[in-house]
């Protein structure tokens, strides 16, 4: 069940990154009228426009990472039995 966890976990970082930069992406476009950096391929692109992105993006995905992490952590905690032992402890 951990491998299953473990895979689901992945998953779900995975699909929630892609929708948080999918509407990141949408908000940037409306605040400034422009693609975001990483989808715009433009040379005149201005540097802070660059690093704003990238912080925005990476902390976002970040929070995500871990949120989900600790939820299936928490669920697999609950999931366990405690009366059983585990190898390493006998």
């Amino acid at each position: 069940m951990n491998k299953a966890m473990d895979i689901f976990g992945t998953v779900a970082s995975l699909g929630g990154v892609a929708l948080a930069n999918k509407g990141l992406s949408a908000v940037w476009k409306q605040v400034t009228g422009n693609e975001p950096p990483a989808k715009n391929p433009d040379p005149d692109e201005a540097w802070t426009g660059i690093i704003i992105w990238a912080v925005i993006t990476g902390v976002v995905g970040t929070v995500i990472k871990v949120g989900i992490s600790r939820q299936v952590a928490k669920f697999e905690s609950k999931d366990s039995d405690p009366s059983r032992s585990s190898q390493s402890e006998i």
